[in-house]
């Protein structure tokens, strides 16, 4: 949910913060105060267009921010590259999301996530579904036909499959039983089919394609390869092509070591004579003794050993030329088939399983046509238990919808839920099937008597619009995940027992989701959790909005008496306003006489003689 609101800079606001809470929070104040620059600002965090010209004359920038509460497995975590959980909290309920918008005179917008540079398509694109506003199209999920068919299967699980109330939230979307099970099915008569098209390609490209790989295992197995022998051979080669230098280096060696006069080992062995009869008086030289006669028997062994490197090391120049010739060959390969030798040998592997899937395409296609035969009975049988049911679920959810919208003056507005065949997928049997099922759906509705029925992205937008939108919600208001619901203008045209009933919709569908409501009706604002009055005052030549959060009692009845009689509150207006909000805190009247009796339809019935 949104937690705080805070705007700088913006328009005629300086700066103003506010605090939101669960339930239903409505924003009231005089005409041009200033509502609809909060709603406004909040399209702006949701990745609307910011510009320059939303600055405040004289601010040098605008700046917009919106603290959410959202569930630490929300998708927008994912979606804006954020870890789903703390360090230091490994299954928190909820983190914070800090969004800010912020656009400086002569330079471009930027948006931050938590303090962190953002894209706005990616802020836009990680908040849908977070916030619905009913006064921006681009922010309000109900008019994306592809949320309707999800919709719709919830509310059909919860209330035409298991028999329940319009109300009851037992089937949140994507927890159907019969969805999953069709879903499982279509997902592996999908894979059947594609590796059907696979093998069904013309028959010339596969041959083309089983000949390319016959060719090229021809040659890596013609070229005998074997791990790890291009770095044997390229060190072989080393030798081989320095073989006078090293024949020369060991020559040296053996004469410095063994072979000339006043070698080495000579010169140890005089060393190790001269003190030998000095051992024999002092044992303590017997130590150094023994090193010495030791160190002349390895320079001894030392030396023989160059000398045999020295005989045995030649320079073959056909054995040098052979190995040139492999190295050559080896690394052609390796570049070929992946860099190395070892890769080579794999992508052979690779290739002798196609070639052998290639060659037995004919046994295959055989094979897939019986499998996609069963799977694809399957699949249809459960698209024609969902369509089935689907039908029954779009009849009473149209009723529901028209019924709420009944109690909104609408009666006359006609609703429907069209199913229609779904985009892509499978034709199978004369059906076409989508990973949904055999059609998706839209909802529909006609304002007007003899009208045709048109989607909702249509309706041109306002106090129609947000109250078919609420009429919709109150129906989906345990199956829709968007958790904050934002009505502008929704009590354009009405008044009275209408906007009383309007106000007891809102505060229901605030039971399950937070609810931010701008108003201009007491029958509406009585019913708030939450209550902000919205104030415009001139100072120093300049128009300032600030917001004030009306904490008490006493607040609240002054500005629902406000709203009622104008400029000039009267006691009388101020007892109205108290049974007014009195009456929004009793549930609704069961009976019909109990709504003619009810006390907040009287008050609403007092305002209106009061204010004709």
């Amino acid at each position: 949910m949104l937690t705080t609101l805070r705007i700088s800079g913006f328009a005629v606001v300086d700066a103003v913060e506010v605090q939101f809470g669960p339930g239903l929070n409505v924003l009231t104040g005089e005409t041009g105060a200033g509502k609809s620059i909060l709603v406004n600002a909040l399209h702006l965090v949701l990745g609307g267009r910011m510009t320059a010209d939303v600055l405040r004359d004289g601010a040098d920038e605008a700046v917009v921010e919106a603290l959410f509460e959202l569930p630490a497995d929300h998708p927008a975590w994912a979606k804006l590259g954020l870890a789903t959980c703390s360090e230091e909290e490994a299954t928190p309920r909820s983190r914070e999301l800090l969004v800010r918008r912020v656009v400086a005179r002569g330079s471009r917008g930027r948006a931050f996530v938590n303090g962190a540079l953002c894209t706005v398509s990616m802020l836009e694109s990680a908040l849908r579904g977070v916030v619905d506003i009913s006064g921006q199209h681009e922010h309000v999920s109900l008019l994306d036909p592809a949320v309707h068919l999800e919709l719709l299967d919830a509310y059909s699980c919860s209330v035409v499959r298991q028999g329940q109330d319009d109300r009851t939230p037992d089937c949140p979307p994507g927890s159907d039983p019969l969805l999953g099970r069709y879903r499982e099915a279509y997902g592996a008569l999908a894979a059947l089919v594609r590796e059907r098209d696979a093998l069904a390609a013309d028959e010339g490209e596969r041959a083309r394609r089983a000949d390319y790989l016959a060719f090229q295992l021809k040659e890596l197995d013609q070229a005998g390869l074997r791990a790890g022998e291009l770095e044997a051979l390229e060190a072989e080669r080393r030798v081989l092509s320095s073989a006078e230098k090293l024949r020369e280096a060991a020559r040296a060696a053996e004469g410095l070591v063994y072979g000339e006069e006043g070698s080495a080992s000579e010169r140890v062995g005089q060393a190790a004579r001269a003190i030998a009869d000095a051992a024999a008086v002092d044992p303590r030289l017997g130590a150094p003794l023994g090193l010495l006669r030791s160190a002349a028997v390895e320079l001894d062994e030392a030396g023989r050993e160059l000398g045999r490197y020295a005989e045995a090391v030649g320079g073959d120049p056909d054995r040098l030329a052979a190995v040139e010739d492999r190295v050559e060959l080896l690394r052609a390969l390796a570049r070929k088939h992946g860099g190395t030798i070892e890769a080579a040998l794999a992508r052979r592997d690779a290739m002798r399983a196609e070639l052998a899937g290639v060659a037995n395409g004919g046994e295959r296609l055989e094979a897939l046509a019986r499998e996609i035969e069963a799977r694809g009975a399957e699949a249809v049988r459960l698209a024609g238990d969902l369509t089935r049911v689907r039908t029954e679920a779009a009849r009473r959810f149209a009723e529901a919808v028209q019924r709420e919208l009944d109690g909104l003056a609408m009666g006359r507005c006609q609703v429907e839920v069209a199913l229609l065949p779904p985009d892509g997928g499978i034709e199978l049997g004369g059906r076409r099937l989508g990973p949904s099922g055999g059609e998706g759906a839209e909802i529909l509705i006609a304002p007007n008597p003899g009208e045709p029925a048109r989607p909702l992205a249509r309706i041109a937008s306002g106090g129609e619009l947000s109250r078919f939108l609420l009429a919709v919600k109150r129906v989906l208001a345990r199956r829709d995940p968007v958790a904050t619901y934002v009505f502008d203008e929704v009590d354009a045209g009405i008044g009275g027992a209408v906007a009383e009933a309007m106000g007891r919709v809102l505060a229901d569908v605030s039971r399950g989701r937070q609810v931010l409501c701008v108003t201009h009706l007491p029958q509406v604002a009585a019913f708030a959790d939450r209550h902000h009055r919205v104030e415009k005052a001139v100072s120093g030549g300049r128009t300032h909005t600030g917001v004030v959060l009306l904490a008490s009692e006493e607040e609240r009845r002054r500005e629902v008496a406000r709203m009622m009689a104008g400029l000039t509150v009267t006691p009388t207006a101020l007892e109205h306003a108290a049974a007014l909000i009195a009456a929004a805190r009793l549930p609704p009247a069961s009976t019909k006489q109990g709504r003619r009796s009810a006390p907040g339809r009287s008050a609403a019935r007092v305002a209106e003689r009061k204010a004709g």
